[in-house]
């Protein structure tokens, strides 16, 4: 037998999971805060968009969406749906209220009115073992369900009837091929804050859970368990009990990110199904971030990257264009030659470190003192009209430190010509720095301001 033929013959007697074609990863994150009839939220659109953005750059094609209603809600669910079909893995998250009508439990969208039976809710919230049929019809390869909902049971009590006093959210099951996470163990509520000092941007479970997503070879399943340990920890010091859920049909382990791979198994074993990261799934990921900006640096920077990409060719005519167009724009300001002059002057450039401290300062602020944070040194320039800010933070403690960041776009008068932004999670680890790059969103932003906050933080 020929040796491409011999080879091709053992190809084909391995594992079809080691050699199928890497799966379509979607995501779908909802995070409901201003509910309309009933108690509002403070966290939950911070934990959706935080889990948005970790999943966002480990691979996954992500579609997010804050405070929508049950129309907004079926139409992504569908379209989610309809994307992970025909064997593809699927993330759904959902931060926000959350409750159980006759141990079914319900995710609540924005607009549900008070309701004055429980049928009412069937008719105007989420149904979660609908959601888990549609994804089981759809066969999915794998689903991975994390509700962040069991929270206060927001609904009033009629006619001597509790529609809203169970507590939680019930016990479930899952679909072959389906994980569910939960917040907190049945009939359990989760917590947003540790108290009335706790200034984390995220609830209890979220926060303790996203450092987990971007961890290599790590399951699903040894996410939650770490997560869980540090939840029902945390939870007890305050005096609550809080113990995430797991409920599982797999026959092995879904992978945020791929580790090293996994020795064989022992006669006999089960061998672990590992998900892989699509690169083109990355590389489209990356595309739709820059696809509608204005600076040819991240056109660039897609090109360091994917310089035979599929969308090359196409990110090169833009960096020339605006190139060309840059051009343009200095024969047309200075149609007279001039003599030479400095460039102009860096926004923050310090000279020397000892002058850099005021200047840093002046630009932050911290929600309470940091303590083993610190940002060392901070850099803006303009370019094309925009402001791009570099911000080094260091980490003075040996142990690694979560930050949440957010910046405030203001102009020359100190007026915000920006809407708020939602925080951003960072891990910075022990007695190391990392680098925050951004732009300003618009060319009205001539100075800002860059907000911190971290759980190690002393509050002011």
């Amino acid at each position: 037998m020929k040796p491409y033929l011999l080879l091709f013959c053992c190809l084909l007697g391995l594992s079809g999971e080691l050699f199928a074609a890497a799966e379509r990863r979607v995501a779908l994150v909802i995070g409901n805060n201003d509910y309309q009839n009933i108690v509002r939220l403070e966290k939950a659109v911070n934990d959706a968009n935080s889990v948005a953005a970790e999943l966002r750059k480990v691979g996954f094609e992500v579609q997010s969406f804050n405070n929508i209603g049950q129309k907004r809600m079926n139409l992504a669910i569908n379209d989610f749906v309809q994307k992970v079909s025909g064997g593809g893995v699927g993330v759904f998250f959902f931060a926000g209220h959350g409750l159980q009508i006759d141990n079914q439990n319900f995710l609540v969208p924005v607009d549900m009115d008070t309701p004055n039976d429980p049928a009412d809710v069937a008719d105007q919230a989420i149904s979660v073992p609908g959601l888990q049929e549609k994804l089981a019809s759809a066969k999915a390869k794998y689903s991975l369900l994390v509700l962040d909902a069991c929270r206060n049971n927001p609904l009033p009590k009629k006619a001597g009837r509790s529609i809203g006093s169970t507590r939680g959210l019930a016990m479930t099951s899952s679909p072959n091929g389906q994980t569910v996470l939960y917040s907190a163990g049945a009939n359990q509520e989760a917590l947003d804050s540790l108290g009335s000092n706790d200034r984390n941007p995220n609830g209890l479970f979220t926060r303790e859970f996203l450092p987990m997503i971007s961890q290599p070879g790590l399951s699903s399943t040894d996410a939650l368990k770490k997560t869980r340990s540090m939840v029902i920890q945390k939870a007890k010091s305050v005096g609550h009990d809080q113990q995430p859920a797991i409920y599982d049909q797999t026959d092995g382990d879904f992978y945020f990110v791929p580790g090293p791979a996994a020795p064989a198994p022992a006669q006999g074993g089960t061998t672990t199904v590992v998900q892989a990261v699509d690169p083109k799934a990355v590389e489209l990921s990356f595309w739709d971030s820059i696809k509608d900006s204005k600076q040819a640096e991240d056109y660039q920077d897609y090109l360091s990257k994917y310089p035979n990409g599929q969308f090359a060719p196409l990110a090169s005519r833009r960096v020339a264009a605006m190139k060309q167009a840059s051009v343009s724009r200095s024969s047309d300001a200075a149609p007279a030659p001039a003599a030479s002059a400095p460039p102009p002057a860096v926004a923050m450039a310090a000279p020397a470190p000892p002058a850099a401290a005021p200047s840093i300062a002046s630009k932050l602020e911290e929600q309470g003192r940091m303590n083993n944070l610190k940002v060392t040194d901070l850099r803006a320039t303009k370019k094309d009209n925009l402001l791009r800010i570099q911000a080094e933070i260091t980490n003075i403690s040996p142990g690694d430190q979560q930050l949440y960041y957010r910046f405030k776009w203001l102009d020359r008068d100190g007026f915000t010509v920006w809407d708020e932004e939602p925080w951003k999670p960072m891990i910075v680890y022990g007695n190391q720095k990392q680098i925050i790059n951004v732009s300003s969103p618009t060319f009205k932003a001539t100075d800002f301001r860059l907000i911190l906050q971290s759980p190690d933080n002393t509050p002011n």
